[in-house]
């Protein structure tokens, strides 16, 4: 088997198994305009990145208060996403924005927040993201931060991150290059290299398979990462896919020493609760003092309640549960809104 089709036969089941990928479109700003009565406005912005093409995004200011307002940049996980980090446009997978619901919910406190559509997705340009390494998708959100310390509404020293999986393990590398960034709120990060995380996944993915015997559940693990070795090998690979199973995070957060909120989902079928445990205890014995982790129960990869979190459930289970849990929001919006409205 190509290793094309070998990765993409996992990646579909990493986007919600939903099947092959309806490309994201270039929705028109009325699109993420905010909800009527919303104590913010939502204007459509751009931003220049250091390599020269433009990223898309949304930028949602408070109308309550005096300017200059704190603000959060998000950063979506991998695989193209928009910037509500929405991944396929067709139902159920485009039930799940999780980021419309945190910009939402953060500016409604009086923290300003941009969200910007993945290079290559949406209305953005540059390359297909699969091209994109995870340290080009860092460069990508030190531009947004550059925009946003560029616009008089925002205070350049009160800006947060917030990142969603792969997101959450950008984030620390951008706060570990900039030590003025005041906060990091860190969802589902990984605490090894990509390789490993690849490997459970797999795992997960040929457990859930009733069909097959203990014995046989092993050589199918087996197997299959034997085919990924040799692909590799063989130099097959998009420079996004091994860039990530390539990118080591410890050696990163032990650099960041802001206040950290790590938040896991104790049903995540992607990545083992154990990472963010891990990371916590890198980054308290590397001198942070001031990391958060909290784990939610109940919860899946997408920080939806789930009882089992499997990957293979993703589209029942969106066909009626998208929405971030009260939980979940809360415990983002009150922690942000402490580290950056009140320290």
């Amino acid at each position: 088997m190509k290793f094309k089709k070998l990765f993409i036969s996992f990646i579909l089941l990493y986007v919600f198994a939903s099947g092959c990928v309806k490309k994201v479109p270039c929705y028109p700003p009325e699109h993420y305009a905010a909800d009527p009565g919303a104590p913010y406005t939502a204007e459509e912005v751009s931003v220049l990145t250091s390599k020269g093409y433009n990223l898309a995004g949304t930028l949602t200011l408070p109308t309550m208060g005096t300017p200059p307002y704190p603000a959060v940049l998000l950063i979506t996980g991998s695989s193209p996403q928009e910037r509500d980090h929405m991944q396929d446009r067709r139902a159920p997978v485009s039930n799940y924005r999780p980021f419309r619901q945190i910009a939402d919910a953060i500016s409604r406190k009086g923290i300003a927040v941009l969200r910007m559509d993945d290079q290559g997705t949406g209305c953005s340009a540059g390359d297909q993201l699969e091209n994109v390494t995870i340290q080009e998708r860092a460069d990508d959100g030190r531009a947004g931060i550059a925009y946003l310390r560029r616009r008089k509404e925002i205070d350049g020293n009160r800006i947060g991150l917030l990142g969603l999986s792969e997101g959450a393990n950008i984030g620390p590398m951008i706060a570990a290059s900039d030590p003025s960034i005041r906060a990091v709120v860190m969802m589902a990060p990984t605490a090894s290299n990509g390789y490993k995380i690849e490997e459970y996944q797999r795992r997960r993915m040929i457990d859930e398979r009733s069909d097959l015997t203990a014995a046989q559940k092993k050589r199918a693990l087996e197997k299959s990462m034997r085919g990924l070795d040799q692909a590799l090998a063989r130099g097959e690979g998009s420079p996004w896919f091994r860039s990530f199973l390539e990118y080591m995070p410890l050696p990163t957060v032990k650099k960041v020493f802001c206040p950290a909120l790590i938040l896991h989902g104790d049903k995540d079928a992607h990545i083992p609760v154990e990472h963010s445990q891990l990371l916590e205890k890198v980054m308290r014995s590397s001198g942070n003092n001031d990391v958060t982790l909290i784990i939610f129960r109940n919860h899946n990869h997408l920080f939806l309640e789930d009882p089992n979190g499997n990957i293979s459930g993703y589209a029942d289970l969106l066909l009626h549960t998208y929405q971030l849990s009260e939980n979940v929001l809360s415990t983002i919006t009150d922690w942000l809104s402490f580290q950056l409205l009140v320290k």
